[in-house]
């Protein structure tokens, strides 16, 4: 999820220089950028009696998200929402895995709270505060749990009272987006076929990825191996692609800005997309896009299995990539 007591860039996707490694941020991990002499990390793969305790967490990661989502009107600020989620996890018997959060970078201060909340321009990781809910706000959630030793993770957006019908449309794009990826994961295929699938929804809607931010792999801590993106970005192509096996648990999360997609037009990098510019703020942990255009932010925790990708964090609407064709 690195201290500063001034407002410092985070990225500028038209000038790249790229992350060298992936720094764990939050709820999701910072994509790895450059290539590395290292072997790949390895992937797990679970057993049926694992998924059944991610599954368990995962339900009360649902459920806590339901309390939040009730709890998100207008006229309510961010910290009670927290405060509302924290409650609700600890009576579920669950550990917020957030709370004391540094990331791999021991110069950063500790995530204070139990969830991430981040509205409009704040892409991801908001801190929690007084900040307070207006109408027609977006405010994305995001909750990690560990249950009896097991991690899941998963994210909302919720339009709060009457949101312009761009907004409405951005968050029912990142919805796509994910239930697309769901019932597109089946073992075998190789996940950047399916990333470049996921930039395709995106800029058919003329919608930004956040491309500098990734999904992750989930077990028994929050972060684990493979990195899961949502645009087939050449670095990842290249070192980090992988293909879709039995056993794997994911936590797949796009982030989308209202801002059109661009791509880069020269360098090593030309073709891929352009993550929209970002500042981390003073307190360390909240993105927030340089343009202050409205962001949105969902996630699902899932397991591929024989038949395709289960969601472990909520019922998914779709079971195939038939049905959500069929759904057009």
């Amino acid at each position: 999820m690195s201290g500063s007591p001034t407002i410092a860039p985070l990225h500028d996707s038209s000038h790249r220089p790229l992350p060298k490694s992936g720094m764990v941020v939050g709820g999701h991990v910072e994509r790895v950028a450059t290539a590395s002499s290292n072997a790949s990390p390895r992937i797990e793969l679970r057993s049926e009696s694992d998924v059944m305790g991610i599954e368990r967490a995962g339900a009360l990661v649902a459920s806590v998200l339901e309390v939040a989502r009730h709890a998100c009107k207008a006229g309510i600020t961010t910290a009670e929402i927290d405060q509302a989620a924290h409650r609700a996890i600890l009576a579920g018997g669950g550990e917020a895995l957030f709370v004391g959060y540094r990331g791999t970078s021991e110069s950063r201060p500790a995530f204070p709270t139990a969830t991430c909340i981040s509205v409009n321009e704040e892409l991801v990781h908001g801190v929690p505060g007084a900040r307070v809910v207006q109408d027609g706000d977006l405010v994305s959630i995001d909750v990690g749990v560990r249950l009896d030793g097991w991690c899941a993770d998963s994210a909302i957006t919720v339009c709060v009272g009457n949101v312009s019908a761009e907004c409405r449309a951005l968050v029912e794009c990142a919805d796509a987006m994910l239930q697309y990826a769901i019932a597109a994961a089946a073992p075998g295929r190789r996940w950047s076929g399916i990333a470049r699938e996921l930039e395709a929804i995106a800029e058919q809607a003329n919608f930004a990825i956040a491309v500098d931010f990734v999904g992750h792999g989930i077990g028994r801590k929050l972060h684990e191996p493979p990195q899961v993106p949502c645009s087939a970005y050449r670095s990842f192509r290249e070192y980090g692609d992988f293909t879709l096996r039995p056993g794997m648990v994911l936590a797949i999360e796009p982030m989308l800005v209202l801002e059109a997609p661009q791509r880069i037009a020269a360098g090593e990098a030309a073709g891929d997309l352009c993550s929209p510019a970002c500042t981390l703020a003073a307190d360390g942990w909240t993105v927030i896009l340089n343009s202050g255009r409205p962001s949105c932010h969902v996630e699902h925790t899932v397991v591929i299995t024989r038949d395709g990708a289960r969601v472990l964090t909520a019922k998914s609407i779709y079971t195939s990539l038939a049905d959500y064709r069929r759904a057009g």
